[in-house]
């Protein structure tokens, strides 16, 4: 287990202890996501695309799934270094409003909660929306 990541596989930042929109994944809503996913959008997401500010544009792997909204999270730079050691898909599930990064063997590793409203971020003052 990666040592920024909870047990239940959430982006979290030091001293941060929130469960709401674009901060840590609460335990029911990573058991609402592994047992009722809804759709999952297959996305390309790199550590270039997450923003200082914690925004970020997901875009469609295949152009059926249409246009995807932006997501804010709270923790910019630790979603940077997930992304940059995973090694896998990366989906979007609409319904519970989370990123999932799966393995090369179809586990899920990681489970990002995510916003639509930018806030402040965790430990950096004078963030917000785009």
């Amino acid at each position: 287990m990666l040592r920024h990541l909870t047990e239940n596989g959430s982006v979290r930042s030091d001293g941060c202890a929130r469960y709401a929109a674009g901060h840590q994944v609460h335990w029911i809503h990573a058991k609402k996501c592994r047992q009722e996913p809804g759709q999952a959008v297959e996305i390309l997401l790199t550590a270039g695309d997450v923003r200082d500010d914690g925004w970020v544009e997901l875009r469609a792997a295949f152009d059926y799934a249409g246009d995807l909204p932006g997501v804010w999270t709270h923790a910019p730079d630790v979603l940077r270094k997930t992304l940059a050691g995973h090694r896998g898909h990366v989906y979007w599930l609409s319904r519970w409003h989370a990123l999932k990064l799966v393995d090369g063997e179809g586990r899920v590793t990681v489970l990002v909660n995510v916003a639509f409203d930018g806030a402040e971020l965790c430990g950096v003052t004078g963030a917000g929306q785009p």
